[in-house]
């Protein structure tokens, strides 16, 4: 009797429950909208094809020359109503050893009110730098602060 009525319950169960197959052609033609902002031509809302990647995305929105893709994984897959900010490379202008006052000396890491004067004074006493290197000729400044300082000097 215990059996029936377990197969009664299975049957009643059955017929309660949507059996149809999934339908993998909807599925196909579902879309996504992912906005897309920052350092590119066509920023705004794009329907994309569910399971479209970011590079899809980049694909239609065209980034500008001075967009940093390196913090942007392409192969990643976009969901719906996600943000994709591309961002723009920080440019830091660079500051001219040769030009350069005491104050805009001083905006270069690690250098202090007496360091910007001794390479102000260098610069007095021995013409303008002649390429990069000559900074460690100033005292105070060796190889590792050279290093520090290379990426944000000109001459």
């Amino acid at each position: 009797m215990k059996q029936l009525l377990i197969f009664l319950f299975l049957i009643a169960i059955s017929l309660g429950i949507d059996l149809k197959p999934i339908n993998l052609d909807r599925m196909r033609s579902d879309s996504i909208r992912v906005t897309v902002t920052g350092a590119v031509q066509n920023p705004g809302l794009f329907t994309l094809p569910l399971y479209s990647s970011v590079q899809d995305a980049l694909d239609l929105c065209c980034p500008v020359r001075d967009a940093d893709l390196s913090r942007i994984n392409p192969q990643m897959i976009l969901k719906d109503h996600d943000i994709l900010h591309v961002p723009e490379m920080k440019t830091v202008p660079l500051i001219s050893i040769n030009t350069a006052s005491s104050e805009e000396l001083q905006q270069l890491p690690g250098i202090g009110s007496g360091t910007a004067q001794r390479i102000i004074h260098y610069r007095e006493e021995n013409g303008m730098f002649q390429q990069l290197e000559d900074l460690m000729r100033v005292k105070g400044i060796g190889h590792s602060r050279f290093e520090a300082l290379k990426e944000h000097i000109c001459l």
